[in-house]
């Protein structure tokens, strides 16, 4: 598909979809559960395009399992037109809006991560239960020691980017459902230098084990937006087809606020519920 038919199909999906916001039992659900789903965020067309590049970058075939690298590959964020037409889809501008607040977040000029999982049923690196760090610490080359704290600095939503069809054995994303409000508990007496990666994966497994599970499955062009303490893990791949994900954060215009503020957005509504502070949105 050229830039042009994709930039079309974005204005003629836009049209349909800019005014569709989140309504309160979505807001209040991500509150309560840490996450929502948006069904046909992007265009399925959107998402295709983006699997095209991606199979171009890793030299492989989809119709030739041969060429396939297994079990899982991780790439770098991607600013290609059509992955910009994914990350920019005014649907999900506007359920930021209603999570984060207008004005609040900062728009995204690339997708940011991937993670491609293959058949075979190979376990990998990623498969432990962990929350997603998103400051630097000591050593910007470690990942394990980038942290989170619990004003969530620096990370204002997680997000789930389905670009391929995604069913029960295609290695969907566990969730455990309420497991950011166990994080936030597990990260206030950290105050504001938060815990690393490694130490807060090690905790945040612990205090969530007795969370029921979800998996994010769906369609190529939903998106689930997570709440950024939200306690996640992959899982090996059982089905037949690749699994493409993008993994991008979305960061705040400014830090969140979780006391004297006059009003707080749902991100910050979950903290302070979960602390105790307060148990109305």
């Amino acid at each position: 598909m050229t830039a042009c038919g994709i930039n079309g199909w974005q204005r003629a999906r836009d049209v349909e979809h800019a005014v569709i916001m989140l309504d309160g039992a979505q807001v209040e659900a991500f509150i309560e559960d840490g996450f929502v789903r948006i069904g046909g965020a992007f265009p399925a067309e959107v998402a295709a395009a983006c699997r095209e590049i991606i199979w171009r970058d890793i030299d492989g075939d989809p119709d030739d399992p041969d060429t396939w690298p297994r079990p899982v590959i991780g790439l770098p964020g991607y600013a290609d037109e059509p992955f910009l037409a994914a990350v920019n889809a005014p649907r999900l501008h506007a359920a930021f809006d209603a999570l984060v607040g207008r004005g609040r977040w900062t728009p995204r000029d690339d997708l940011g991560g991937f993670v491609v999982r293959f058949p075979g049923g190979g376990p990998a690196v990623v498969d432990g239960w962990h929350i997603d760090a998103s400051f630097p610490g000591d050593d910007l080359d470690d990942y394990m020691s980038w942290r989170v704290n619990v004003a969530s600095r620096d990370c204002a939503l997680r997000m789930f980017f389905l670009f391929s069809d995604v069913g029960e054995d295609d290695a969907p994303t566990r969730i455990r459902v309420r497991s950011h409000a166990d994080a936030a508990r597990v990260l206030e007496p950290e105050g504001e230098a938060g815990l690393d990666a490694r130490e807060l994966a090690a905790r945040a497994d612990a205090a969530t084990g007795h969370r029921p599970v979800a998996y994010a499955t769906g369609s190529a062009g939903d998106v689930y937006l997570c709440h950024p303490f939200l306690v996640h893990a992959g899982q090996p791949h059982h089905g037949t087809s690749p699994r493409f994900l993008g993994q991008p954060k979305l960061e705040p215009a400014r830090p969140l606020q979780l006391e004297g503020g006059d009003s707080y957005s749902p991100v910050e509504t979950a903290i302070r519920r979960a602390l105790g502070r307060t148990s109305a949105v």
